[in-house]
This record gives structure tokens, sequence and C-alpha cells, in this order.
């Protein structure tokens, strides 16, 4: 079996929490080198995982470290840099989202791998969650009738931590909205199939003093006319927080619950229900719902495994400009 050779960049937080025990458990993956711009961190990270190099410089591991494809988890306002660094060394890229800081480095982004016929992927990792999977089935073999109506909540406490660069505009390019809602976006359309055509936002920092929003309420509308609701804050306590995306059709409803995470759990509850005529008492008595549960499968191996599918064959980028138009409506809503 011939492995993937893969190095990353951005070694700590996500990287060694999810995605590198992520990659590692498909035995086709061989993670050479990391780096981080924190020595001691790369080196940390390289010993939890005996890898054999680790370096706090991208472009010399990159010139040193001969690899199939680099996993990209720094901070956004590097992603457009460290992409095409890697593209300039022949490099296929998985990137976390977003895709970059505006929509306008993503486009330029998306047509050099184009240019040089390298993949582009980004990671939005909850499509693959197997609930996510059923939603999508569900939805677009008609079991929900014609779309009306998502809802998606999704948060978490973040308060003030020192260094942290999704709390400073200019290294994350926002709060809330940056690094939760755009997962919400991706969900709607990679679920529906249909692109978020015009979007409305309140949002503020209510509860916390740093420089990006802790809170939003999101209004959109689809090219079909899907009306939709996302609710996203950084002001939650955890305990208190259930993440929850919800779907109503003319014939059907989908309820899912703590699906929007890092692992693959919570349920999704579907009821199909066509009603035909007019009920005046309108007593709202619940259908008959099937119920469906996480797999607690790692969503971060099989979006590696998608990946790795299309190395050595023709590039896709339907990842990677949907990444982009999620990032036109967050540059839409700062705007």
């Amino acid at each position: 079996m011939k492995k993937i050779k893969w190095s990353v960049i951005g070694a700590g937080g996500i990287a060694d929490r999810r995605a590198i025990p992520g990659l590692l458990l498909d035995p086709r993956n061989e993670l050479v080198a990391v780096m981080d711009m924190r020595p001691e961190e790369a080196e940390r990270v390289a010993k939890k995982y005996n890898v054999p190099a680790f370096y706090s410089d991208a472009e010399e591991m990159l010139k040193t470290e001969k690899c199939d494809a680099v996993y990209i988890a720094t901070p956004v306002f590097c992603h457009y840099e460290q992409a095409m660094l890697a593209l300039k060394y022949g490099v296929n890229v998985f990137m976390e989202k977003p895709i970059t800081l505006g929509s306008e480095e993503g486009e330029k982004l998306v047509a050099a791998f184009k240019e040089k016929g390298l993949q582009l992927t980004i990671g939005y990792m909850m499509g693959y969650h197997n609930l996510h999977v059923k939603a999508r089935e569900l939805v677009q073999s008609g079991g929900l009738g014609k779309l009306n109506l998502a809802r998606m909540q999704f948060s978490c406490w973040y308060p003030e931590i020192p260094g942290a660069w999704r709390q400073k505009k200019a290294m994350g390019g926002g709060g809330c909205i940056m690094d939760l809602a755009v997962h919400c976006m991706e969900l709607f359309t990679s679920i529906t199939g249909e692109e978020i055509a015009e979007i409305k936002s309140f949002y503020a920092t209510k509860t916390f003093n740093y420089e990006v929003e802790d809170s939003a309420v999101i209004a959109f509308r689809s090219e079909s006319g899907v009306l939709g609701h996302i609710d996203v804050n950084f002001n939650i306590p955890d305990a208190c927080s259930i993440a929850k995306l919800e779907l109503y059709g003319t014939d059907g409803c989908i309820y899912a619950e703590n699906t929007l995470s890092q692992v693959e759990a919570g349920k999704l509850k579907y009821i199909y229900a066509p009603q035909g005529g007019y009920d005046a008492a309108q007593d709202h008595a619940e259908g008959m719902a099937k119920t469906y549960y996480g797999k607690g499968g790692n969503m971060y191996t099989k979006q590696f495994k998608a990946f790795n599918k299309l190395l050595g064959g023709t590039p896709d980028y339907t990842n990677a400009e949907r990444a982009v138009r999620i990032q036109k409506l967050c540059d839409e809503i700062y705007q």
C-alpha cells in the first residue's frame, strides 16, 4: 500500500486535538513533518505522534521534506500566504476553515490551484457527520416535500484569553460569525443543495471585551426562496449550549441536536407528516418520528480519506469554491 506523505503547518490547537489523530487513523497516511512557529510546540507534537522531523519555519519544512499534501491549521490571516507557499513547492493543500480573511484572497487562491492542477480543500468536516449525511439523503430525496424553512443554533463559551487569535479582528477576520456561522452556512448548502442568495445580520460584542463579535443573529434566503435563521454565540455556557439544526418542508421536518460538533454525536428526529387539508383545531399533535443517532465515527478521518481519493486524479474544487462563496456572505455581513 502506497503511503500518502503529509506535513502539518500549525501543529498546536485543532491539529493536535482532532486533525492529527484523525489523519493517523487511516493507515494510508504517513506524517513526515510538523511545523509550528513556536519551536517548543513543534517539538512536543512531533514527539507525541512519533514524527521524525519538526520545524518552526514553513518554507524550510516544505523545501526539506518531500510530501504529497500539507494540512494547514494556522490563524486565518496566514492561510493565503501559507497555501500559496505550498503551491510553490507543488504540494496539495487541506486547510482549515474559513478559507481566507476575505473572499478576494480566496478567489485568487482557488484560481492559482486550478492553474497548477493541485488539490485545495477546506476543512468543513461537519458535512461528514453520519446524521448530516442522513439529513442530506432525506431532503434531497424529497422526504420533506418542498423545503420552506431552516433554523440553526451553534454556540460556545469563549471568554477573553490572552493571545487568542480568534479574538483579534486582523488575525481571525471576525468572531462567532467567522468561527461558527460559517459551519452553519456550509451545512445548509451541503444538506439542501441550495446556495444562499441573500443574507442580513445583527451582531454585537455584548459580554466580553475583545474586538470581535460574541453574538450574532443571521437571516437568509436561498436561491429558491427557502428562508433561514442562524444564531451563533461565544457567550453561552457550554452546559447550556444545545446545537440545533432544523429543516421544515411541506411534507415533513428534521430536528437534529448536538450534531454541530467536533465529534460524531447527537441525534436526529425525522417526521414525515404530509397534511393535505386545513385543520381548524390546530392541536399540533406530533407525527410519528424516526430517530437516528450519531455513530461515534471520526469526521476528520472521513474528510482526509475523501481528500486522498482526489490525489493523483482530477482535482475537485467544489469545496473550495463553496468556501469562497461562504466568505463572500461573511464579507457582506461585515460590510
